[in-house]
């Protein structure tokens, strides 16, 4: 059969499943059912959730772990102990005039743990503190040139993460990711700041 054909024939019978749908939604749906099925019972040693946000959710999670602590572990040589250390210095480095509250609040952190990781990098060498020309109660942060060469060091280290954990998705199914999950990011970091605010 013709591949147009083909692909007509399958949006005509999509559309009289899903009449209110685009063809966006049937692009989606096409492309999740040429992916062969996985079952989650095969690479979890722990219980399977039970509707498919759940697992998602659960997905992701473990996903976000596991490139974590491979993360950490080539940050090791270079004095970072945390991911979360690794953010802030970068956070330090490409954005200007930061508060400590500034930086805090971008990782979605408590202000304790936050001013821990922030005290750690100071003391470290990597960041330090220089006084507002306004406001002399206020202190900015900025990164020493030791902080710039273990960053750029980090990254590099992080990039073979990357390779290593997401080599195997192509440019196409990268850039659907980022399209269907930055609105869910979104939308749950707008909720957070504003209990925040509250």
């Amino acid at each position: 059969m013709n591949k147009t054909v083909e692909l007509v024939n399958l949006w005509a019978s999509y559309e009289e499943q899903n009449p209110k749908a685009d063809i966006a939604q049937f692009c989606q749906a096409y492309l999740v059912s040429q992916e062969p099925a996985t079952n989650p019972a095969t690479f979890w040693q722990s219980p399977v959730p039970p509707d498919r946000i759940s697992l998602l959710v659960k997905l992701l999670g473990r996903i976000a772990k596991l490139h974590t602590l491979q993360a950490i572990a080539a940050f090791k040589e270079y004095g970072l102990t945390s991911f979360d250390e690794f953010l802030y210095l970068s956070t330090v480095a490409y954005t200007t005039n930061l508060k400590k509250t500034d930086v805090i609040g971008a990782h979605f952190n408590e202000l304790s743990s936050g001013l821990l990781i922030l005290d750690r990098l100071k003391k470290a060498g990597l960041i330090q503190e220089e006084g507002d020309a306004i406001d002399k109660r206020t202190k900015r942060l900025t990164i020493t040139e030791k902080g710039q060469t273990q960053l750029e060091a980090c990254y590099q280290k992080l990039n073979e993460v990357n390779q290593q954990c997401f080599g195997e998705l192509t440019e196409d199914q990268a850039d659907l990711c980022i399209q269907w999950l930055q609105p869910v990011e979104a939308s749950l970091a707008k909720q957070w700041l504003e209990a925040k605010m509250k």
